[in-house]
């Protein structure tokens, strides 16, 4: 039976016109995932996570986000409307730090 661990904490922010994921998470050492499709990089984050960990960690760990992609998509949008006029680079100040599960199998 897999084994459900701590989530691990992923931040998103959308700057000069792409779409990033990075993680201060001890667990999740070294993401940074970029992409200008916002769908392309929200789907790889869970690969990379799964990556790094066996990486780190010498688990195979499968990981998922704690909401949908569609669900995202309506926060990312809303938050960019918000900020359009407001930072001159770009960047947005708003950030999202979601939550992504990961199960450890037994």
């Amino acid at each position: 039976m897999a084994t459900k661990n701590p989530p691990i904490e992923v931040t998103y922010k959308y700057i000069d016109g792409a779409h990033f994921f990075v993680s201060d998470d001890k667990e999740a050492l070294g993401l940074c995932v970029a992409h200008c499709d916002l769908k392309t990089a929200y789907e790889e984050v869970a690969y990379q996570l799964s990556a790094l960990f066996e990486h780190n960690h010498n688990e195979e760990t499968t990981f998922s986000p704690t909401v949908s992609f569609d669900e995202f998509k309506k926060f990312a949008d809303a938050v960019q409307l918000l900020a359009k006029g407001t930072e001159p680079s770009g960047a947005l100040k708003p950030t999202s730090i979601q939550p992504w599960m990961h199960k450890t199998p037994a």
